[in-house]
């Protein structure tokens, strides 16, 4: 058994991946089969959504996220097959926990309104593509929120680049602009926000325990050093 395991280590070590494509894939396929016989039984909405203008060049950081993650995965995989296969083991279980959710939870929305006919532009031409293509169905928790705060989180987690202030503060803004994006353009609540956030949070500290249990001493220790 333990043979047959390191073979399969092995074989996606050499062709890492394979592990992103299969587990797309995957992804896909359920999802895809979710939107098209699940029906939202629960409205996510509250307050703070009423308040939240539309705006339109908010599409530029929405979309950006596709490219953004897929480059993400890209440079962990160059970085090497430990950094790798943390962020597949992070986001690949963010996102099968999310389709759970959406089976056992169906959600949707009532938030985006019919655009105005008069209302013309690529910006707009944009998010009426967008719409066209992602249902106001499975929405709670945000996807887009998920990865995008768990690759920011994977990002803060390695040693070379926790002192790294402006690499640090580049992917802070990016992280901010495509979590407002989701509101901005009422492709989700703020509810989904929040627990696209916690599911972030959670899992992280699952899959980089160690790397946050030594981060926590070394703040002790310095802070020790500072009183003495």
């Amino acid at each position: 058994m333990n043979e047959k395991k390191e073979k399969v280590v092995g074989w996606f070590k050499k062709y890492p991946y394979m592990i992103a494509l299969l587990y797309l894939l995957f992804y896909l396929t359920v999802f895809e089969w979710l939107e098209q016989n699940v029906v939202p039984k629960y409205i996510i909405q509250c307050k703070l959504d009423e308040m939240i203008p539309f705006c339109e060049t908010f599409i530029i950081p929405y979309i950006f996220w596709f490219p953004y993650v897929a480059g993400a995965f890209i440079w962990f995989k160059r970085r090497g097959w430990e950094d790798y296969k943390k962020l597949c083991l992070m986001v690949f279980s963010g996102l099968t926990i999310c389709l759970a959710i959406y089976y056992v939870f169906p959600t949707g929305l009532n938030l985006r309104l019919a655009q105005n006919p008069h209302e013309t532009g690529i910006l707009y031409n944009m998010v009426r593509l967008l719409r066209g293509i992602d249902t106001p169905t499975n929405v709670c928790p945000s996807i887009h929120v998920m990865n995008t705060v768990m690759i920011f989180q994977a990002i803060c987690s390695l040693d070379e680049l926790k002192h790294r202030k402006l690499t640090i503060a580049v992917h802070f803004v990016i992280m901010v602009l495509i979590c407002a994006s989701t509101v901005l353009l009422d492709q989700h609540s703020v509810i989904d926000v929040i627990c696209g956030a916690m599911m972030s949070f959670v899992l992280h500290g699952l899959v980089y325990k160690v790397e946050w249990k030594e981060a926590l001493a070394g703040r002790k220790g310095r802070a020790v050093r500072r009183v003495s």
